[in-house]
């Protein structure tokens, strides 16, 4: 896709619709992109229609005599912009547009939405809002094709550039990591999860290990192997490696990848299965995030992606509650809900990855539902130790536009863990603070690394479609794992 950054909105590649944001109060006389024709429209649908400029609310003015279409976007107040809002405006419009056709879009950075990073975000929201969900359709498909971008800013920052090329880059890793998490379970099997990774990986320049059930039965990842032992598809655990081993500073990102999850004997119910596809969204996030680090290549760190893919099943191997498993670490885990797997197999990649020789920890995963009903799908909830680390990782989230918010980690949440007869079990069987007793879980397999924790269930799947995205997988994530890893770069 070709994105471009011009300093005004005349002699646009044909067939381009122009973007024009519109704020509360804005007068259509001064709005850069509309043809006197169009501005006259526009205030005309102003005096007959006061929802025009309501935010995320699209006005679509055709062009005439050759002049461009365009597209006049609710923005909300000024007070109100911030880059995730700008991403998610032009994903709306982008998603309208390429909806009626259009391949060429132009976007106006008006102030005060055309900082660097809003630039960026603008990118990042096009790709996003052109992304086709009927990936395997063989008719009656709507086809979105976004193929050129236009930033039109009069007078850009001198980081504009940079902006638009990691917009871009960022944009298209979650493209990959929504196609992963998209595609059906019969396909992305862990195997298959293993060879689009390894393949994806070689396209951008990353080292890709895959590590088979007899490796991991060698080497002891007892915890992986114990909750695949219900399913006829093999476990596998996946690694992406950029940059030198040897760097001081190694971060690793552990991604949960259970590519279908039934809840094993703990069975879910029928409705609460239908998007357990959906249930390996943080190795997702892992495998763009690490495409996009490859492109972007930050000097001076190391980075690398491990991901733990199984599926989560009831066959007559399956595991019980009640099994004791020991895990890569040599800890022993009380299993007393089947439906607790995810929090297992991290155990073992956040293992792995300490004796891989990690400085720094970031695990995602769609771990449980109750970081949806504290945060109520509106911020991942975030977590772990020290929480100066916890507080950089926050940062960097936010800045890659996935949203996130600290939580505390008290002991108190690590004692409800105990087990009588081993070392830790994996549920405390009480529903007050879930997501916190799962996150104290996984702090004892992280040794003494700083590790960080993003619960990302109800933000990597939306169950309806909104204006800024479809129906599925987000990408959330992807953004995080990125701008976590520029930030120890220090960019």
């Amino acid at each position: 896709m070709d994105v471009s950054l011009s300093r005004t909105a005349n002699d646009l590649p044909e067939g381009t619709a122009v973007v024009v944001p519109y704020f509360s109060g804005d007068r259509p006389d001064v709005l850069l992109g509309l043809s006197r024709t169009q501005h006259d429209q526009l205030q005309a649908l102003l005096d007959a229609d006061a929802r025009v400029g309501r935010m995320y609310e699209t006005t679509f003015l055709p062009g005439t005599n050759g002049e461009s279409s365009a597209l006049v976007l609710g923005a909300g107040s000024r007070d109100e912009v911030s880059p995730l809002l700008t991403a998610r405006l032009a994903a709306t419009a982008s998603r309208y547009l390429t909806g009626l056709g259009f391949h060429s879009l132009a976007f106006v950075a008006r102030p005060p939405a055309d900082g660097d990073a809003s630039i960026a975000a603008t990118v990042e929201g096009a790709i996003g809002g052109a992304y086709n969900t009927g990936l395997l359709k063989t008719r009656d498909r709507t086809l979105r094709s976004l193929e050129r971008v236009v930033i039109v800013a009069p007078n850009p920052a001198s980081g504009a550039e940079t902006a638009i090329r990691r917009g871009q880059i960022v944009g298209e890793a979650r493209t990959a990591a929504r196609d992963l998490v998209n595609l059906p379970p019969n396909e992305i099997t862990p195997a298959g999860l293993a060879d689009r990774a390894r393949d994806l990986a070689q396209q951008c320049g990353l080292e890709a290990d895959v590590l088979d059930e007899n490796a991991l039965r060698q080497q002891g990842f007892g915890a992986i192997l114990g909750v695949a032992q219900g399913s006829m598809q093999p476990p596998r655990v996946i690694v992406l490696r950029y940059g030198d081993r040897n760097a001081a500073t190694r971060i690793g990102f552990v991604g949960k990848g259970i590519t279908f999850d039934s809840g094993g004997l703990s069975l879910k119910t029928a409705e609460g299965m239908m998007t357990m596809k959906a249930d390996m969204s943080g190795a997702a996030a892992v495998i763009g995030g690490m495409l996009a680090i490859a492109r972007l290549a930050p000097e001076g760190i190391a980075a690398a992606g491990y991901i733990a893919a199984t599926e989560n099943m009831t066959g007559g191997g399956a595991m019980r509650p009640g099994d004791v498993l020991t895990a890569y670490s040599g800890e022993t885990i009380e299993v007393l809900n089947t439906d607790a797997e995810g929090r297992l197999v991290l155990a073992d990649v956040l293992a792995y990855a300490v004796k891989q020789g990690a400085t720094h920890l970031l695990d995602l995963a769609t771990l449980t539902g109750a970081a949806r009903v504290a945060l109520g799908g509106v911020a991942a909830l975030a977590t772990g130790k020290p929480s100066e680390w916890v507080t950089q990782v926050v940062a960097a989230a936010d800045a890659g536009l996935d949203r996130a918010w600290p939580m505390p980690l008290y002991p108190e949440y690590r004692k409800q863990m105990d087990s009588e007869i081993a070392d830790i079990k994996n549920t405390s069987g009480d529903r007050g603070g879930g997501a916190l007793t799962a996150a104290a879980f996984l702090g004892d397999f992280r040794g003494d690394v700083p590790w960080a924790h993003l619960d990302i269930a109800g933000l990597a799947f939306s169950d309806r479609p909104v204006p800024y995205s479809a129906r599925g997988a987000t990408g959330f994530g992807v953004g995080a794992v990125v701008a976590t890893a520029l930030s120890l770069a220090g960019e």
